[in-house]
């Protein structure tokens, strides 16, 4: 057994960025492990489809060596790896590199390139959208960082994305690589953690979200305030502001003037953002939702003026295939009442995917024929973003889809442009629980889907397999009526057509 200690790898930098940058992440990650969720379903989940996508990769390419070594003597495997770079060795698969100052870097694949007649670091990810992701480019930097020792060379760079990509990769440069190794390794010493402010999309999945998140929320903490972004926050922690009642002594001209970071430079608040962050703080002290302006409608509708379709879609963010899949298309048509759900689940692999795209093609065709060009109604952009995606994957039908873009018409906008709502996110799950509506599954939510659909594809049996789409079915079927409610609600609130403050629907 060797006891050398390293003094960073590359998955180190995951627990900075992932999934959003949090400095206070890393330091409960190394003193407080203990109050982390646990995740261990959607980790194994990553592992088990990253394995799969590096597997087959490995069986596109030629015969592979990879270093022998007695288990756990990475120093071993480190002078492995140097004796097949010295035979050229076409494809290395699990190099290991240790630079002279401890950091180790294990590559998935080192691929000798014979006009140049040097190594190429390559790297197989499960991610699509790679600039994204700030650890992918710090984890590649460190590969090449430490690669470069031992090759004497600063080695090309490549990436193995999750729909299946190779592509060149410029990844951050030594001296950012060594800037924020040490910045890790600085918050990991402190004897107490940093100071960090919360947000929900922010901590909504993170495994230490009960210990941030949800003692943010019972001590009215200003960074739980819509409108109070993280430089904003960290401003007015530094004049002693932190909870709702101290923000709401402060006049609307002063939080106007006080300056925060805005990318490199400092900027004013100004005053536009100082008077919705007035207004947010004052539906969330009087428990009561604020009409700013009168909201409004898709066009041509008043409210109950029917037929009209709620629209709301699952991902697969891991498929093997297409790296991002829509498994399940969910509709549901509201004439004087609301009828069944149509409910379209894609198929395995890309013809699969395909089918389902033009099965809910058909579906929506058929909508139009009968009852003209009505609104789909959806919450947030990810709808209008993942029809623009399969029509660039697969083309449009009739028109269908985009007709159904001219069609689409996102709530969202309508409600958080208007309205001031008692509630620390403008996200349906929060916006939904505030009107009242309830769902029958005790958990629900976007990493939850991902879970269960990743237990469907991988049931052991017909029926096994049955029951969790039931379940999956159930939840997105409770979305569209969740979305259903938040609509009927907005219709009360444009028929009112009073500005201010409004007790109605409220639910504590």
């Amino acid at each position: 057994m060797n006891n050398t200690k390293y003094v960073f790898t590359g998955s180190e930098f995951h627990p900075l960025y992932q999934p959003s940058l949090c400095f206070k992440r890393v330091w409960l990650a190394e003193n407080q492990p203990e109050l982390a969720a646990d995740d261990s379903a959607f980790q194994d989940l990553v592992l088990r489809r990253g394995k799969a996508i590096e597997a087959r990769h490995l069986e596109e390419l030629a015969p592979y060596h990879k270093p022998v070594y007695p288990e756990d003597d990475l120093a071993a495997g480190a002078e492995a790896t140097r004796a097949l770079i010295k035979c050229q060795a076409p494809i290395i698969y699990q190099p290991i590199f240790i630079s002279p100052a401890g950091f180790l870097g294990i590559p998935d694949l080192l691929i000798f390139d014979t006009d140049s007649e040097k190594y190429i670091v390559r790297d197989v990810k499960l991610a699509t959208n790679i600039y994204e992701h700030p650890e992918i480019s710090l984890q590649m930097g460190l590969y090449q960082m430490v690669a470069s020792h031992t090759l004497g060379y600063k080695p090309q760079l490549e990436l193995v994305t999750g729909d299946g990509q190779i592509q060149a990769f410029q990844a951050a440069d030594g001296e950012q690589t060594l800037a924020e190794i040490d910045s890790i390794l600085q918050l990991r010493k402190q004897t107490q953690a940093p100071l960090e402010p919360v947000g929900w999309s922010k901590c909504g999945p993170c495994v230490f979200k009960n210990v941030c998140w949800d003692t943010a929320l019972e001590k009215q903490d200003i960074a739980t305030v819509p409108y109070v972004d993280q430089g904003i926050c960290r401003a007015l922690y530094g004049l002693g502001i932190v909870n709702y009642t101290q923000l709401s002594t402060l006049g609307e001209n002063a939080l106007a003037d006080i300056k925060r970071p805005w990318g490199k430079q400092m900027r004013r608040v100004g005053l536009a953002a100082a008077r919705k962050i007035k207004l947010q703080i004052k539906a969330l002290l009087s428990n009561e939702q604020i009409v700013a302006t009168p909201p409004s409608l898709p066009p041509g509708y008043q409210p109950g003026t029917r037929p009209v379709v709620m629209f709301d879609i699952e991902n697969d963010v891991f498929d093997l295939d297409l790296g991002v899949k829509v498994y399940l298309w969910g509709c549901l048509l509201v004439e004087d009442t609301p009828t069944s759900p149509q409910l379209i689940v894609a198929g395995e692999g890309i013809d699969g995917d395909k089918q389902g795209w033009h099965d809910f093609l058909s579906y929506v065709n058929d909508i139009f024929h009968c009852y003209g060009d009505i609104p789909f109604v959806h919450y947030s952009p990810h709808e209008r973003t993942w029809i623009k995606n399969y029509i660039k994957r697969y083309g449009d039908v009739k028109d269908t889809a985009n007709r159904l873009l001219d069609n689409l018409w996102d709530m969202y906008p309508a409600i958080e442009k208007n309205l001031f709502l008692p509630i620390p996110s403008y996200g349906l799950k929060f916006v939904e629980e505030l009107v009242g509506f309830q769902r029958s599954q005790e958990e629900f939510g976007g990493l939850w889907s991902i879970i269960t659909y990743d237990q469907y594809i991988n049931a052991a049996s017909k029926k096994e397999a049955d029951t969790i789409l039931k379940e999956i079915l159930t939840y997105n079927s409770e979305d569209l009526l969740a979305t259903l409610a938040v609509y009927e609600w907005l219709e009360n609130i444009v028929s009112a057509g009073a500005v201010g403050r409004l007790s109605i629907h409220v639910h504590s």
